[in-house]
């Protein structure tokens, strides 16, 4: 990793995608799923991935309109650009884990409430199905949490990761520096 001079204004600029993203899973799925839970509004989980992805998707729009002033005009710095990608490259981690975590969760309502006429052996089905998808999400958030945490502590001191650095090569292919 190398260390280049960045004003403030621009390390500033390159942490709010992170910032963004851990404040999303601080907020939304950590203490909106508490509250769900101590509430008993078991029925409403389907705001925690509505309200996620909408902001995953206004990060990743906001991305797309960043890459096309640069390409543009030139007036975006190619780090605040760079942290941008990183960040949505873990939205579409945690994206994945959702359709990868939805999957398993359908697989096993289909399977629980097809296999048996009995309701407790469906809901036991259900419970370990719900139990599989349920740790995978946690442990995925986990994961991308880390890393834009570390790319915010990067951020702060000016570094360029290895990440970064392939970005980089990326974005001066498309003229962008």
């Amino acid at each position: 990793m190398s260390e280049q001079v960045l004003d403030y204004n621009h390390k500033k600029r390159a942490k709010t995608p992170h910032n963004i993203f851990n404040m999303n899973i601080i907020v939304f799925h950590l203490f909106a799923l508490v509250i769900l839970f101590e509430l008993n509004l078991l029925h409403w989980f389907w705001l925690i991935p509505t309200v996620s992805l909408s902001i995953m998707l206004a990060q990743y729009l906001y991305w797309k309109s960043l890459l096309s002033d640069a390409e543009s005009s030139n007036q975006s710095h190619w780090y605040v650009i760079a942290n941008w990608s990183l960040a949505i490259r873990h939205n579409k981690i945690v994206f994945m884990a959702y359709l990868i975590c939805g999957t398993i969760f359908l697989i096993g309502y289909s399977i629980s409430n097809g296999m048996t006429d009995d309701p407790n052996m469906s809901n036991i089905g259900m419970i370990v199905f719900l139990y599989l998808s349920g740790n995978l999400m946690l442990l995925t958030l986990v994961v991308t949490f880390v890393l834009s945490s570390g790319a915010i502590w990067h951020t702060n001191k000016g570094e360029i990761t290895n990440a970064l650095a392939k970005i980089r090569v990326g974005l001066n292919r498309q003229n962008i520096t």
